[in-house]
């Protein structure tokens, strides 16, 4: 399982891409709310990481884990 800024690092870049944004705005502390992801884009997010990490996430996951840093701490205590 790749560490915890590895896993930062590609949320940030996911994250970019989808809301077509640059990846230098996304902070660690921001909300997937504050960022303005709505759920057919959470439903991308959450399929990249499965596909990066190889595993099978809840599609709530971002409800339980509401911003960047809590999802990614989530996703890199999976190991």
């Amino acid at each position: 399982m790749p560490a915890y800024d590895e896993i930062l690092a590609f949320c940030a870049r996911e994250l970019a891409t989808i809301l077509d944004m640059d990846a230098g705005g996304i902070t660690a502390s921001a909300t997937f709310a504050s960022l303005g992801l709505d759920s057919a884009m959470a439903v991308h997010l959450i399929l990249a990481a499965e596909e990066k990490l190889g595993v099978e996430l809840d599609p709530a996951i971002l409800d339980e884990y509401p911003t960047v840093e809590r999802f990614c701490a989530y996703l890199a205590g999976l190991s």
